[in-house]
């Protein structure tokens, strides 16, 4: 079992201070606050990349804590890329915005595909037995 109680309160987080950052880019007061957001910015990457060590470990279980709350994480940051997008201060860092959201989608998807349904999938269990069942060794090299 993966640590899903840190990365659900992770998600949470950041889903709330992406929301926020959002506001007060759409804000007609908007003061560029670039630290913010390079901040922003660095605990996604950080979240990336407990998921990807975690991987192995998530169970359906834990894909049920988390999963909703990544979901809108991932809609929170493609609105304030979407927000962003007008704010040319801002520019730099819509590429590592779009690459984040693209990395959480691709997480999410395998999540749910290899962790979640995978396992479900009884033809697929027997392929993959079939699999290790192989004797690989015995391959020229």
């Amino acid at each position: 079992m993966c640590e899903t109680q840190i990365i659900s309160r992770h998600i949470g987080r950041l889903g709330r201070r992406s929301f926020d950052r959002r506001m007060r880019i759409a804000s007609p007061m908007f003061v560029e606050k670039r630290g913010e957001l390079t901040r922003l910015l660095n605990e996604v990457d950080k979240l990336s990349d407990r998921l990807h060590d975690d991987f192995p470990t998530i169970s359906e279980e834990d894909y049920r804590m988390f999963g909703p709350e990544l979901k809108v994480l991932i809609s929170t940051l493609r609105d304030l890329r979407q927000e962003s997008l007008i704010r040319k201060e801002l520019k730099p860092y819509n590429d590592r915005m779009r690459q984040q959201i693209a990395d959480l989608e691709e997480l999410d998807h395998d999540i749910k595909a290899f962790r979640v349904d995978a396992p479900k999938n009884k033809d697929l269990q027997k392929t993959m037995a079939m699999l290790n069942s192989l004797d690989f060794s015995k391959l020229p090299k």
